[in-house]
């Protein structure tokens, strides 16, 4: 009996799926930024980053199909870039943090980068910035970081 069903079933939970849109994302922005943290401010399109102190970087991307508790949906942030070791010894190549988005309409704007703070950040090499949900990866943006001049 239930086998007579399932083709009905199947049809119902793909129109519904379908009606609620899976989650996406695209980049709307990236590339040098000014201004304070809080609120970005692109000053130039580019995807390769000089290696500069107090630089800052980033993008902004469109999300939608976002499902949402009372307004707000739980992202992941992860960031893989070259191998950094601190003055202490310690490594690392990158971070993984939950973060949360205003939702409207199942709609969100993320922005998000990084500002290079200390000298032993200065390596050259790949920044991959990679924005998900509990469903997977929404939108993936990489940065060549490179020494001045080069």
């Amino acid at each position: 009996m239930i086998a007579r069903f399932a083709p009905h079933l199947l049809a119902f939970v793909s129109a519904s799926a379908l009606a609620q849109g899976s989650p996406s994302g695209r980049v709307v922005e990236y590339g040098i930024l000014s201004g304070a943290e809080g609120k970005p401010e692109f000053v130039q399109k580019t995807s390769r980053i000089p290696l500069r102190k107090g630089l800052r970087f980033g993008f902004c991307a469109e999300l939608e199909g976002l499902d949402a508790v009372n307004g707000v949906a739980g992202l992941s942030e992860q960031v893989r870039h070259p191998l950094l070791t601190q003055p202490n010894g310690s490594e690392t190549n990158g971070w993984n943090v939950p973060r949360t988005v205003q939702v409207v309409n199942g709609r969100a704007r993320w922005c998000g980068g990084h500002t290079f703070r200390e000298e032993w950040e200065l390596v050259p090499g790949t920044w991959r910035f990679v924005i998900g949900d509990s469903a997977g990866d929404l939108v993936v943006q990489e940065f060549k970081a490179v020494r001045e001049g080069k």
